[in-house]
């Protein structure tokens, strides 16, 4: 091994911006972060197949008491998530008014927005089984009604 390769010395052995800042590493989280935030901004392709309530009431052999029932697990379920939420929400203004802890707040409201979400799920579920139709969208979930005959009214 020659001297030169045992001392080498050059501008990076002192000056060196791009390995403090490890800018390969910085490069390969971005483009992670990337490729799961691109598919949000995309619009989604039709589905290849498309089922009414009807064919699938048939293809799971439910009866209508089977639909009456699950209707009323999916309201129970949003009851009992909008609850839960209010209990969090009041539970982190707790953090913050007696414990002065901040994160504790953020930690809550986190848990907050989980909770709605799962109740918003449950009651779209519960708006699609009530009105019998599958693929509402969220605009016909917030009207709150659908006339089937001449599709959602606006």
């Amino acid at each position: 091994m020659a001297i030169k390769d045992i001392f080498k010395i050059n501008r990076k052995t002192f000056f060196n911006p791009s390995a403090w800042l490890d800018i390969g590493n910085l490069s390969f989280i971005s483009k992670g972060i990337w490729a799961i935030v691109k598919p949000l901004f995309v619009a989604p392709a039709d589905p290849a197949h498309q089922e009414t309530f009807e064919e699938a009431i048939a293809r799971l052999n439910l009866t209508e008491d089977d639909i009456k029932e699950r209707e009323k697990h999916y309201l129970l379920f949003t009851y009992l998530f909008l609850i839960l939420a209010v209990a969090v929400f009041g539970y982190s203004f707790y953090l913050i008014l007696y414990f002065k802890t901040f994160l504790g707040f953020c930690l809550g409201l986190t848990v907050v927005t989980l909770l709605l979400s799962q109740a918003f799920r449950f009651h779209f579920w519960f708006f699609q089984t009530k009105y019998r139709k599958l693929g509402c969208t969220v605009q016909e979930w917030w009207d709150g009604k659908i006339n089937t005959t001449q599709g959602p009214t606006v």
